[in-house]
């Protein structure tokens, strides 16, 4: 009864109290409140522990208000000393739930915030969140420091063994878990973790369906322990990304680049190897890809070539027109020739001939040049609209103090919306069909005959207002054999609006076969969707049963609670 009017005397006044436990010789136990203003403030001395001074406000002035309580014999709690005088200002009621006794995180509420915190929503949005929910910052129970701080310690417990370590349990129990998932962990001489890669089964689908192209991405550094991150993907029939494998690497020598590769390619258990793989430029990733993908085009990113080529421009970075020409070079030429004329003039023009950047590049020419990579697959990731978002494919929100565990977190996060981006868009494939484009198409472009030879008729096909549109389109009537100079179907697998120009004139009603790529069909991955059905339900079910049990354990605590 004496501590409940304590407490009710603090809540008038504006007191608050700290709670100390010392320990008496008779066997029982004297509980002391004090006033969270006693003691002295420190003297402000860096230690040996501290190098930096905190600044902060002297909130300890010796205060003596308290309240000490001991266990009778009957064993229940009595007042033996109070103070109720304190030597400051008191706390005005519109500002008592600021005080640590005030405030706190219940176990239901921790539950959200661990839900939120693996969604990878950010501990201030939480707060709003929570705040909206309660009617204001006032009535959440904590405060914003508290909920930052209870994320802190989720996150920390979450590491136990050391962060390598975890991270490899974490993979061992997802391939118990699933006999499909696949990882390969490479340590030093030290048991330190040197490489790491995994992929799940979904991920082997996707690269057996989409393998033609690959981007590895390098561009995301693991800053808190120097490890190079390395994604694997791919261009899906939407055109969207989609995840073939993760690693990480802890250097960029040309033999962990190997490593990797050759793990990747026993990971996918078939004999199947990409078209064109795409990359940054780095030297040793180059090495690698010679020797483990021979017959491989090896492409770089022209995104990354664009944005390194600002540094080098100098007075040209502000020339319109010598950026035009650069970028023509880069992938607004259709032949050899044409690429070759172009840049000669472009160097000779701006007197480039003796500078050491331009002729590294041209050196290289066959790894960026759109005009020499012409008879190669790439699923026009080089567009405007791809070629950024091929340099970053992944895409994370991650920071350089970002465990290893954080960051499987994020991927498996990122991956899920993905994948959750792609069904959206199979469901709208089924349940529609596209319209046809192939009348406006031919009324935006002329075609004119040229001379030819037996049944193979040769079309110089125009657009009107488009600069460097004409192509020639040479179609074989007899064999339905059809090509133009553009060389759209062979980079992208699609047919380009000349040739679409020419089927219209010789009133062909539909794409011939040949010309349809199943990689890009609504059907091609049908097969894969069947087989995870059954696997779909279960995760379904597993995933309501998880629910289910947080829903309980929630209702419960409430119960037991109030």
């Amino acid at each position: 009864m004496a501590f409940q009017q304590q407490d009710l005397d603090e809540s008038n006044d504006g007191g608050n109290m700290d709670f100390d436990d010392n320990s008496c010789s008779n066997g029982g136990t004297d509980e002391i409140l004090t006033c969270t203003n006693d003691g002295e403030h420190g003297n402000g001395v860096p230690t040996a522990s501290t190098t930096q001074v905190r600044n902060g406000s002297i909130t300890r002035c010796h205060c003596k208000a308290s309240v000490k309580l001991r266990v009778n014999k009957e064993g229940l709690w009595e007042v033996r000393h109070h103070i109720i005088e304190h030597n400051h200002p008191l706390t005005p009621p519109q500002w008592q739930h600021h005080h640590r006794s005030e405030r706190k995180i219940t176990e239901a509420e921790g539950e959200v915030i661990k839900a939120m915190t693996e969604a990878q929503v950010a501990p201030s949005v939480q707060f709003r969140v929570a705040a909206a929910v309660a009617g204001g910052e006032v009535f959440v129970g904590h405060t914003k420091r508290d909920h930052i701080n209870f994320v802190t310690r989720l996150k920390t417990l979450s590491i136990e063994g050391g962060d390598a370590a975890t991270l490899i349990n974490l993979l061992t129990s997802r391939q118990a878990e699933d006999p499909w998932f696949f990882f390969r962990v490479q340590f030093d001489e030290y048991g330190r973790l040197c490489h790491l890669f995994w992929r799940d089964f979904m991920m082997k689908e996707d690269y057996l369906l989409y393998h033609d192209v690959v981007i590895f991405d390098t561009t995301y550094r693991t800053n808190r322990y120097n490890l190079i991150c390395g994604a694997f993907v791919g261009i899906n029939n939407h055109w969207s990304n989609v995840m073939f494998g993760c690693a990480f690497l802890s250097d960029e020598k040309s033999e962990s680049f190997e490593w990797l590769f050759n793990v990747f390619n026993e990971s996918m258990g078939e004999d199947v190897r990409p078209i064109s793989i795409f990359t940054d430029q780095d030297q040793a990733i180059s090495n690698a890809i010679e020797k483990i993908y021979p017959a491989t085009r090896h492409r770089l990113c022209q995104w990354h070539i664009q944005q390194n080529a600002i540094s080098h421009f100098g007075s040209l970075k502000h020339d319109r027109t010598f950026q035009n020409i650069f970028n023509k070079c880069l992938n607004g030429c259709y032949s050899e020739a044409e690429f070759e004329g172009t840049w000669l003039k472009m160097i000779k023009d701006y007197g480039l001939d003796d500078n050491a950047w331009f002729k590294r590049l041209y050196n290289i020419k066959t790894k960026w040049c759109t005009a020499l990579n012409n008879q190669f697959f790439s699923a026009g990731i080089l567009s405007s609209q791809r070629s950024e978002s091929a340099n970053h494919a992944m895409g994370f929100q991650a920071s350089k103090t970002t465990s290893l565990t954080e960051f499987f977190d994020i991927f498996e996060t990122t991956v899920q919306r993905w994948r959750g981006e792609e069904e959206r868009k199979e469901f709208n494939c089924i349940r529609s069909t596209p319209t046809s484009v192939s009348f406006a198409l031919a009324m935006g472009t002329q075609a004119a005959i040229l001379p030819s030879e037996d049944s193979v008729l040769v079309y110089r096909v125009d657009s009107p207002g488009a600069e460097g549109s004409s192509h020639h389109v040479t179609f074989d009537c007899d064999n339905n054999l059809i090509q133009c100079t553009s060389r759209k179907f062979q980079v992208m697998g699609m047919l380009c609006s000349h040739i679409i120009r020419v089927l219209h004139i010789h009133s062909v009603p539909e794409i011939p076969p040949r010309y349809i790529l199943r990689r890009w069909s609504k059907f091609s991955k049908a097969g894969v969707w069947n087989r995870l059905l059954p696997n779909d339900m279960r995760r379904s079910a597993a995933n309501d049963a998880i629910n289910w049990r947080r829903s309980m354990l929630t209702n419960l605590n409430n119960l037991v609670t109030k």
